[in-house]
């Protein structure tokens, strides 16, 4: 993923103010550190804070709060302490996975959190194949038979409702087409611009479903319509991907 668009006005000096930061939690006990968010993918403006990861030792004590908020020589740094043995076990989720795939490592004396990290973010195949499975088909369950659903039960703004949800399940087929983790939902629309892959007439077609002029019939049909040219143009390649029809697609889900 690319983020060198992005601005990095205070870039250097919040990347020094996080490492002195940091630096004190270089201590027996702490497996590494790592920094997320904006310094770690290579950006920072009056909008970013600085996120650090502390891994540690089941027993080891650091004398301060699982997470917390702090400001810090005019910076906000958003901390968080985790058991390094927890990590190892636990699964992360989609969003923790992404979060992760751009860290910068800042304290790995035994290249354990590195290795840690490798290991969790990777999106195996059978998971990228049930994202391509499950988004094609509930984008054009909700894009379809949801939203007119509503409309027949005289719910206008709930059929609207409905192709934003189409769209998100799009998107999280998307992603998978192109291998990438499905990101914080924050960041979907900028990065889904830097996938490798898209269909034809992309950005026209995401616009013309995003924008809504008025919760009528006619609108919902124009922005259905968008969708499902998008949709259209992913289920070649989806079918090709998973290695079957959508029809048995609908038959997993």
């Amino acid at each position: 993923m690319r983020f060198k668009e992005l601005k990095a006005e205070k870039l250097a000096e919040a990347i020094a103010i996080a490492e002195e930061f940091a630096s004190k939690f270089k201590q027996r006990g702490v497996v590494g550190i790592v920094f997320l968010g904006a310094i770690a993918r290579g950006y920072f403006d009056r909008f970013s804070d600085i996120d650090i990861v502390i891994f540690k030792r089941r027993e080891a004590r650091l004398g301060v709060k699982r997470e917390g908020e702090v400001e810090y020589k005019g910076y906000v740094i958003d901390y968080e302490v985790v058991n390094y043995e927890d990590s190892l076990e636990l699964e992360w989720n989609m969003e923790r996975r992404w979060a992760f795939s751009t860290a910068r490592i800042f304290y790995d004396p035994e290249g354990k959190v590195k290795a840690l990290i490798d290991k969790k973010v990777c999106l195996k195949r059978e998971e990228r194949r049930w994202m391509i499975i499950e988004g094609m088909t509930q984008a054009e369950w909700y894009c379809n038979d949801v939203s007119e659903s509503w409309v027949y039960r005289g719910d206008i703004v709930s059929a609207h409702y409905s192709i934003n949800s189409a769209l998100e399940h799009l998107m999280k087929a998307l992603f998978g087409l192109n291998g990438e983790l499905f990101p914080s939902e924050k960041w979907v629309a900028y990065l889904v611009h830097k996938l490798e892959w898209l269909p034809q007439r992309f950005n026209e077609k995401l616009r013309e479903v995003i924008l809504l002029k008025e919760f009528s019939v006619e609108e919902l049909q124009r922005r259905r319509n968008a969708l499902s040219y998008l949709w259209k143009q992913m289920l070649p390649r989806a079918e090709k991907e998973v290695g079957m029809k959508f029809e048995e697609f609908k038959k997993l889900v």
